[in-house]
């Protein structure tokens, strides 16, 4: 969300707060201008925090949403994967408004955690596909990254050679 500057008049120092600005408006100005915005092939993708689809539409958006769920890599070779969760309280405050939670139990549970996190909570119900697919493509990435699994082969067509 975006961040008005406001000077205090009492100590004359410069501070930013936090402004509530309904998500409709913010959907408006970033749906067509965004640094994470990719347009490939006449599809618009995107690579925004918190967008779970990586579509670029507001029901995906982890910009223009209050509350959204983001599964991510962490950052390293051996590390976690992560689901974080925006705090809609802290939609405002965009350094402490995302929870998250490393998923490193076996599949099973980890699936079970993002289906009680995000539909057994209330949370986004309507992201819980979205939210498991690609948790089960992170997976698979992260376990051939490891060298646990091996990757498959890729299809050539017609053409075997």
């Amino acid at each position: 969300t975006p961040l008005v500057s406001v000077r205090s008049l009492k100590d004359n120092k410069h501070r930013t707060m936090g402004v509530d600005v309904p998500g409709p408006l913010i959907w408006s100005v970033v749906r067509n201008n965004s640094c994470f915005l990719v347009k490939r092939n006449g599809v618009q993708l995107t690579s925004e925090p918190g967008n779970v689809a990586n579509k670029n539409s507001y029901k995906f958006s982890g910009l223009a949403n209050a509350k959204t769920v983001a599964i991510d890599c962490g950052p390293g070779e051996a590390a976690p994967l992560t689901m974080g969760l925006k705090a809609p309280k802290r939609a405002g405050m965009p350094a402490t408004a995302v929870r998250t939670t490393p998923l490193n139990k076996n599949f099973r549970r980890v699936a079970n955690s993002i289906k009680t996190q995000t539909a057994g909570q209330w949370y986004r119900a309507d992201l819980t596909d979205q939210a498991l697919a690609r948790w089960t493509a992170l997976h698979r990435y992260a376990q051939i990254k490891r060298g646990v699994k091996k990757a498959a082969k890729a299809k050539r067509g017609r053409n075997k050679a």
